[in-house]
């Protein structure tokens, strides 16, 4: 829940299209009508709801919805009968590959006259597009540019969308998604009723009308609802981080004071080590001293010493059996820093839940990409092991990777590791330490985006 009195904050109008083509089956026809902000119930022709005719492009749609902060209703007719929710009747009539671009057409149309809205008579913020316009004409500051990565389990794709109007691009969609998983060894054709190659005809046509350019991009996957499922809540999350940063939306500044402070403490004792961790989500004094980390592993006091820095405190000591080597103590410090993390988090409602961050040490940069998710999982392609080292001075190289998949997996998130420096491994250029404190560093700065309430969503999931 969040405090009540906080600031208000722009919104961008509407925005309705629709898009049509004659078929053997009949005439096929898409209307789509898209808002931003809260508001009542839409409606196209006396109908609401997400039905195109197929199930699971249904599914894909309300991603706008969950991760865009859009209001959405989508109806499909054929030959004048609209089709009904829950069934696939776009695939049985045959119509699926029309169906899937002529919705991408009609989101791609409505979404252009919420940005621009001289199409429709919506009013965007004056500021706004005074700054967004001035920014763009004077070369300016303000990107152009924007990208977002969502991670699912073991899936993850990426978007970068440059949005209408940024300079004379012609619009097109640069697509590099296939093979949708591995099962079988050339990747799924279909997903339920919906053919996994239509993913491409409904983001090419959506980019056309909405006269973008955007690039989409499997890092990583192996199953296809996942894949595909990644890729729409990029594109929306995308979408979202753009129309918040030319309306002068800041989730970070805008953010609401929680009604209860996310703190927690836990204490942990076996045989091996005894450890005490407090983890405060909302600290309320600038200081980001590290001074009540001793884990009694000085490298891994450093790691830790990367969350306080993002503004996320957190206190953890540790007695353990340090005679005999590392391992007990890394690991169960971060097992129990994720245990504390989850219990700090509550019910996680009102908050950003996905993000990402960057972070550099040395010649090491990693890029993180969280979800707040309760699905724990981790994968990292940090390369580690093809590092030279034993030892990162007191921590063992093996236990790096273990430590962040402790914390990842107790504190019930996904989370990706990639990565993003151009050197090879195994140099002397790139150190092992420098990986681990990059990804450290990253993997903190990704809770502090993730953690952080966005007002906008009034207590309620992401």
């Amino acid at each position: 829940k969040l405090a009540s009195g906080g600031p208000s904050w722009p919104t961008w109008g509407q925005g309705r299209a629709e898009a049509e083509a004659s078929t053997a089956a009949g005439k096929l026809r898409v209307a789509a009508f898209l808002a931003d902000g809260a508001g009542p119930t839409l409606e196209v022709d006396g109908l609401s709801g997400i039905v195109t005719g197929i199930s699971f492009l249904d599914h894909m749609v309300d991603q706008l919805r969950a991760h865009a902060q859009l209001r959405v209703t989508l109806r499909t007719w054929l030959a004048d009968r609209p089709f009904v929710p829950h069934a696939n009747e776009a695939y049985d009539k045959g119509v699926d590959a029309e169906l899937a671009g002529l919705v991408g057409t009609a989101i791609g149309g409505a979404l252009l006259k919420i940005w621009a809205p001289e199409q429709n008579g919506c009013s965007k913020p004056k500021e706004a597009l005074a700054k967004a316009v001035a920014a763009i004409k004077v070369g300016g500051t303000m990107p152009t540019r924007f990208c977002f990565s969502a991670p699912l389990d073991e899936a993850l794709s990426e978007v970068t969308l440059d949005l209408p109007g940024a300079d004379s691009q012609a619009p097109e969609a640069d697509i590099s998604l296939s093979p949708y998983g591995i099962y079988p060894a050339g990747g799924r054709q279909f997903i339920g009723s919906f053919r996994t190659s239509h993913t491409e005809i409904f983001f090419r046509s959506l980019a056309l009308a909405f006269g973008c350019k955007m690039q989409l991009k499997k890092v990583r996957g192996d199953n296809a609802h996942h894949i595909v499922e990644a890729t729409f809540k990029s594109f929306s999350r995308c979408l979202r981080r753009a129309l918040d940063e030319y309306s002068g939306f800041r989730v970070a500044a805008e953010a609401m004071t929680p009604v209860r402070r996310r703190t927690a403490c836990k204490e942990r004792a076996t045989k091996e080590t005894s450890i005490s961790v407090t983890l405060n989500l909302d600290p309320v004094s600038d200081s980001k001293s590290a001074a009540g980390i001793s884990t009694g592993i000085a490298t891994l006091d450093e790691m830790l010493a990367k969350f306080t820095a993002s503004g996320v405190g957190i206190r953890a000591t540790c007695k353990g059996d340090l005679w005999i080597d590392d391992h007990h103590s890394s690991e169960d410090v971060m097992i129990t820093v994720g245990k504390v993390l989850a219990e700090a988090l509550g019910d996680k409602g009102g908050i950003n839940r996905m993000g990402f961050a960057d972070a550099q040490s040395g010649n090491a940069k990693v890029r993180c990409v969280m979800d707040l998710s309760n699905r724990p999982s981790f994968c990292t392609d940090l390369g580690l092991e093809k590092c030279s080292e034993e030892m990162v001075d007191d921590l063992s190289v093996e236990m790096i990777a273990h430590c962040f998949e402790s914390f990842v997996m107790n504190g019930l998130m996904t989370v990706h590791l990639l990565r993003i420096t151009e050197e090879p491994l195994g140099t002397k250029d790139i150190s092992a330490a420098d990986l681990a404190l990059a990804a450290a560093g990253a993997l903190a700065g990704a809770l502090r985006n993730c953690a952080n309430y966005d007002p906008r969503l009034a207590g309620a999931a992401a």
